[in-house]
């Protein structure tokens, strides 16, 4: 006997080679298919991982292409200082330095757009900050970006002038020893405040813009003896709150815009409105008195401190509010 009867039929297990080689195939072409579903995840990992690390090298590359640079300056306590300002665009923030006989300038700003200075003298105890725009007539004007942050010092006596052309501006002065301060900006958004008082008295105050809204809180609170604010084109909002009530005299020139004056209780007003133009409405408070050329407070002859207001107005409306 040449072997063991088959115990299912011939045809299938007579000759096993068939049935293998017909299998086989199927295998085959299985491991062609987890092959080729291999390759095309690893083709789009690859391309997921190369566009990660466009997209990082891009973000680098635009880091790289802003600088932040700052510079300290140790002024000597006590002593007077001129400190001048100048910026061609940008956002410009100063506030008060909690090291009380340092300068602190923080420039932030895209490479190929500004260029800037700063000359610090010793022996005349000045401090320069230039910060200059390239090629203002240039149609890449909206990609760069650009910010200053001063930090003034307490302990030295501070004359201040600063110059913005375009920008926002945002200012914190209270709690300073500013003996002047000049301010002039042709265009932006302009905010000054003091929310402490001035450590020393003020001589004069100034500011002048050309276009744009501008708002000056707590101006009582900068102590000085003579103001002059001369607004363009835009809002103005002033108010005269302060911890302490001393004499100041404010001459208010107007061109066209909407004005609200706002004076505190406490203080005696000697108020002069020196032209009402047939295009400006005027609105003042019922309590001043009018004796010749001036209104006067109900408390001028008693009050502590007088604010002497000469208040030339423009084409658009005036308010003088009492709060």
């Amino acid at each position: 006997m040449s072997g063991s009867p088959c115990p299912i039929p011939k045809a299938e297990c007579g000759s096993t080679s068939p049935a293998v080689s017909m299998a086989a195939p199927k295998i085959s072409s299985s491991r062609s298919g987890l092959t080729e579903l291999f390759e095309k995840k690893m083709h789009t990992k690859n391309y997921l991982i190369f566009m990660l690390l466009f997209i990082l090298s891009t973000q680098v590359h635009a880091q790289d292409d802003e600088l932040r640079v700052r510079r300290i300056f140790e002024l000597e306590a006590g002593k007077p200082y001129s400190f001048l300002l100048k910026i061609d665009a940008g956002e410009l923030t100063i506030r008060p330095n909690p090291i009380a006989n340092e300068v602190s300038v923080l420039l932030q700003f895209s490479e190929e757009g500004f260029e800037y200075d700063f000359d610090f003298d010793e022996r005349r105890r000045s401090l320069e900050v230039r910060f200059d725009k390239d090629g203002w007539v240039d149609g890449n004007d909206h990609d760069l970006n650009a910010e200053v942050e001063v930090l003034l010092p307490s302990a030295a006596l501070l004359d201040i002038e600063s110059e913005v052309k375009a920008g926002e501006v945002d200012l914190e002065l209270g709690g300073l020893s500013i003996t002047s301060f000049a301010f002039k900006a042709w265009a932006g958004s302009i905010d000054i405040d003091f929310k402490e008082p001035n450590r020393v008295r003020m001589e004069s105050f100034t500011i002048s813009t050309k276009v744009g809204e501008t708002t000056l809180r707590r101006l009582g609170n900068a102590r000085f003896r003579d103001a002059l604010i001369n607004n363009g084109i835009g809002e103005l909002d002033v108010d005269f709150k302060g911890e302490k009530v001393e004499d100041a005299r404010v001459d208010i020139d107007l061109d066209i815009g909407e004005t609200r004056i706002y004076i505190p209780e406490e203080y005696g007003v000697k108020l002069r409105v020196s032209k009402f133009l047939f295009l400006s409405q005027t609105s003042l408070p019922r309590r001043l008195r009018k004796s010749g050329k001036y209104y006067y407070s109900e408390n001028y002859d008693s009050a502590q401190g007088v604010l002497r207001l000469l208040v030339s107005p423009g084409i658009g409306e005036l308010r003088i509010v009492y709060r």
